[in-house]
Parts: structure tokens; sequence; C-alpha cells
């Protein structure tokens, strides 16, 4: 999933938990558990389905687990007397979740996925074969220490607890959807599990999971559709629908990296990379109310809503000569993305370097009626930028030195 999402996630994602944990305590209305009950396996079989769709391995095993811990709730788990199973489900739900969490996205046919959707089968047949057991009971000293381990409320917060500080920690070094998804499944299944009010509850309590984890991909395939995944910027998609919702006046304008091939040729694609993402940074800097779009390639859109052309030349003047005038670092094939703590020495000086944009914009006029006009004469502006000598702002309809 991409990284710098999740933001949606995670402030979304506690209102179906918190609705599970407020309905869970008050007791939910006998007529109303059966439309629970169906919507928890709707949400099984369609997030299983997504997942497959959209190739998140990870994704499947999460809702495989949620589904099957929620099945075994309303089945073995249902029993007052099937202490042993709901530790031992209690104690396998969170480290599948945590270590999910700490794995990169797998396909769903990769040997990984296949061998944790095994476990995971497994592990709830071995949660309902010890449903029934008492530990007390056991003739096995061993099974019967174990039993009383798994059993106490304080190993199992700590399972918990443990867990979840694993999925914050992956949370808060990759910054991905899933791993905000999976803070609130793991806070829904603590409610379900340790907090044990019947097995109505407890299907709350997943089916609170399962909301989040949709919500999570929800999120994560409108990034991947709005968003360019490169700069962080609003992409082609996200462009086109603001175009939709602009009328009277209002600013194109088209920016295009100078050089960008040369540029490329001579330093590789890795640093024409990072000269696309501080351009971008600089973009989305922009005065004036505009808001910067990827376009495509080496390209980007800035779109001014309300203003009119003679507002929009000043800052597009100043996010041009504000990258014209910063120089950058080329990143070395051995050089983290982060700087580390404390900083390492160089054996040398890096490289400094620095790129240019040409930038040509319009507004609607008697020979540009409609945004898609208006685009084109912003396009036919930054031509005229380029063949001028690139590194500069043009207007359309307007002559320039």
């Amino acid at each position: 999933m991409m990284r710098g999402a999740g933001k949606i996630t995670m402030v979304v994602g506690g209102l179906p938990v918190l609705a599970a944990w407020i309905a869970g305590i008050s007791g939910l209305p006998e007529a109303q558990r059966p439309i629970t009950n169906v919507l928890a396996e709707f949400l099984a079989v369609l997030l299983l389905v997504l997942g497959w769709r959209f190739r998140r391995g990870r994704l499947v095993i999460a809702a495989l687990a949620v589904a099957l811990a929620n099945f075994l709730s309303r089945g073995p788990l249902a029993d007052p007397s099937s202490e042993v199973g709901l530790a031992t489900l209690s104690f396998f739900l969170p480290i599948t979740l945590a270590l999910l969490s700490l794995l990169p996205e797998q396909p769903i046919t990769g040997p990984t996925i296949l061998l944790l959707a095994a476990i995971v089968v497994l592990q709830a047949v071995l949660v309902g074969q010890v449903a029934g057991l008492v530990p007390s009971e056991a003739g096995n000293s061993l099974v019967r220490s174990i039993g009383e381990l798994l059993t106490s409320p304080d190993f199992s917060r700590l399972v918990f607890l443990i867990a979840g500080a694993f999925i914050a920690l992956a949370f808060a070094a990759r910054r991905t959807t899933f791993e905000g998804s999976l803070l609130w499944v793991i806070v829904a299944a603590s409610i379900a599990l340790l907090s044990w009010r019947g097995p109505h509850a407890a299907t709350l309590g997943f089916t609170a999971a399962q909301l989040v984890l949709l919500t999570g991909l929800v999120e994560d395939s409108y990034r991947l559709a709005y968003h360019d995944e490169l700069t962080g910027l609003p992409g082609r998609r996200a462009l086109e629908e603001a175009l939709r919702t602009l009328n009277g006046d209002y600013t194109i304008a088209m920016a295009d990296v100078d050089h960008f091939k040369r540029f490329n040729d001579r330093h590789g694609h890795a640093a024409g990379d990072q000269a696309l993402r501080m351009v971008a940074t600089e973009l989305q800097k922009v005065g004036g109310g505009g808001k910067a779009y990827r376009y495509g390639g080496e390209e980007f859109a800035i779109v001014f809503p309300g203003t009119k052309p003679s507002g929009a030349a000043d800052p597009l003047e100043n996010v041009r000569e504000a990258i014209a005038n910063r120089r950058f670092a080329l990143r070395g094939p051995n050089r983290p993305r982060k700087k580390p703590d404390p900083p390492r020495k160089q054996s040398r000086s890096p490289k400094l370097i620095n790129v240019s944009v040409s930038i040509g914009f319009a507004g609607p006029s008697a020979r540009a009626v409609g945004t898609e006009a208006v685009l084109q004469a912003a396009d036919r502006a930054l031509y005229r930028a380029k063949s001028k000598g690139r590194n500069r702002v043009v207007r359309y309809g307007v002559r320039s030195a």
C-alpha cells in the first residue's frame, strides 16, 4: 500500500470501533443481531474478494484471521466453558496481526502468504479443539500449566499490548494505510476478546475490524487513482476532477522541467526522480491559492480557482525563482533517504546541482473558452517560454521579450 497514506483511516477507523464498543457494553437488541451477523459474513467475503482482486496478500490474511475469529466466537467459543479456547485465540490473533505489520506487501500466490493462510487456518482448528478444555482437569501438568498461563487476563493483555506496539512502530516507520488499519483492528479485537461479553458483542468488534480494513483499502485505492506516488502530488485524474469544477475567473498554468531528458542521461533516472520530487515540493508552496498536480512525466499543472491570470503571475514567478535557486545534493547509491542520527561523516562533499522550470499560464478568454481550451492555451504559452530560452514564465496572449 502507498507510503504516506493512512490519515483518513486513522481518523475514520476509530468510529466503527467506538460504535462497536458502545453497542457491546449497552447490549445490542436481539432483533438487530441477525443483521450484524450477516454484515460480518458479507464483509468477510467482500474483503477476501477485494484483497484477491487488488493483489493485497497481507489484507487477505488479516481478513481471513478476523473472519475465522468471528466464526469461532459464534461457534466453539460461545460455550461458557471455552475459556482456554478464548485465551488461545487471544494469543494467536494479535501475534498474526503484528507479524503482518512487519512483513512487506506480498503477492497472494506467494509462498509466504500461502504459508500464513495455512497457519491461520490451523490456528482456528486448534482453537476449536481446545475450546472445551478445562486447565484444572487436564491430566498432564505441562498442559495444565500452559492452560493456566493462557487464561491469565494479564498475559492476554500483555500479548495484545506487545503486538499493538509492534504495529505502531511499523506504522511510524512506513506510514502506509495497511499498518494504520491494523492499529484499529487490534483495538477492535481486544474489545471483542479481552472484555468478553458473549458472541454477539464479539461479532460487533470483529465487524468493526472488517470495516476498518475496508476503509483502508478504499483510501489506498483512492490515492492510487488520484495521487502520484513519486511526488505525492494529486495526479492527472484529480486534475480532471478539479477542472470540471472551475467556473468564472480561474487560471491554469503548465510547468515543465527544463532539459529533463539531458538531466536523466547525465545523472541517471534515480537523480531524475529526486529532481521531480524537489520540484513538486516547491510547487506545493505556490501562493495565490494555486494547487499543483502531476500532469505526467516532467510536466506539472497548477490551478488557481477564482484567480485571474494577472493575480497568478507573481506566485508563478516566485515559485519559478525558488526552484531555480534551490540547489540539492544528488543522492548517492548508498545514501539513506533519512538523515542518520548522529549524521555520518562524508568522505567528500556531495555534488550540488539545480534544475529550472519553464511555465506557461492562461485564463478564459475569447480565444480560450472552457477549461480544455485554457489548458491548451497554457501549454502553448509553456512552449513559448521554452523557445525563448527556458527558466521563465510566459502568459498566453501577452508578448514578452
